[in-house]
């Protein structure tokens, strides 16, 4: 999913179901579960609240669906403001992980934790 302001392109959202992924990303993982990655592109755009909007979107989009339990994410291990961030969200930290040539954080919301109370309605 795309992000904009005034049709200007600000970010991106990927959601996928990591266990029926084709890439086979996150290894061999259960069912029930979405991952999100989410990019805001210019640094100017940063700080503004956009990437806020934009994740309480994608989970309030994750966890419509009953079926799904919890939400992963991956940063990078040395990225500590969006380790903050996620964290703001219920996110609790679950294991540092190498995907590729990335030291990652792996941090996981489960449907209980996540307060869905708290989403923002864009305008």
């Amino acid at each position: 999913m795309l992000a904009e302001i005034d049709h200007r392109p600000i970010g991106f959202i990927q959601i996928i179901d990591p266990a029926r992924e084709d890439s086979h990303y996150w290894g061999d993982i259960p069912a029930n579960l979405r991952a999100i990655d989410i990019w805001i592109g210019e640094e100017i755009d940063l700080g503004k609240g956009y990437g806020t909007q934009m994740m309480q979107l994608a989970l309030t989009r994750c966890f419509a669906d009953p079926f799904v339990i919890a939400v992963l994410v991956d940063p990078l291990a040395g990225n500590t403001r969006v380790h903050r961030f996620y964290e703001r969200f219920a996110f609790q930290f679950v294991e540092s992980r190498r995907f590729g040539n990335d030291d990652c954080l792996v941090y996981r919301v489960n449907r209980a934790d996540w307060h869905h109370e708290s989403v923002i309605a864009l305008r």
